[in-house]
């Protein structure tokens, strides 16, 4: 078996919603498999970001 240690990524977007929910489900994947993410992304998607369980910045 391989040991893998968990990341930190940082996922950046900017623009729409269309443009953010790709990067919220690579990062809910990600997550899955034991790393923490972050999405850095305007202010106004804060509540979206967070209410999926990932970071915001």
């Amino acid at each position: 078996m391989m040991f893998t240690p968990m990341a930190h990524l940082l996922l950046t977007t900017f623009g729409s919603l269309g443009d953010l929910h790709p990067y919220i489900a690579v990062g809910l994947g990600l997550r899955s498999r034991g790393h923490r993410v972050t999405i850095g992304t305007s202010e106004v998607y804060r509540v979206k970001v967070e209410g999926e369980g990932l970071n915001f910045r």
